[in-house]
């Protein structure tokens, strides 16, 4: 699956966050995403997978070609695009691949 992030802003508790992020990710590929705290690294990453605290106010997420910007976080997650907990609970019988 490809990633494309065109010229996004996004906002939490009417704070603007994240201001112009242009990212491309190829399929196959691997991307890691640092810097200091409060750099917006969770605000990103929380926006792309569509959590409700964060409003998209200006831009476009693309997913294999397919706008995804105003889909749901369900609608994304079915299309391959959510986030996992660090350290997920122990559930019995689950492996973490089955997890997520």
């Amino acid at each position: 699956m490809s990633l494309s992030i065109q010229n996004l802003h996004a906002k939490a508790d009417d704070k603007d966050i994240l201001k112009g992020v242009n990212l491309s990710v190829e399929k196959g590929s691997v991307v890691v995403i640092m810097g200091p705290n409060g750099s917006g690294k969770s605000t990103l990453a929380n926006t792309l997978a569509g959590h409700p605290t964060y409003e998209v106010t200006e831009g476009a997420i693309f997913l294999d070609e397919e706008n995804i910007t105003e889909a749901k976080p369900d609608e994304r997650a079915k299309k391959g695009m959510f986030l996992s907990m660090q350290y997920p609970p122990g559930i019995d019988g689950v492996t973490v691949a089955n997890f997520l």
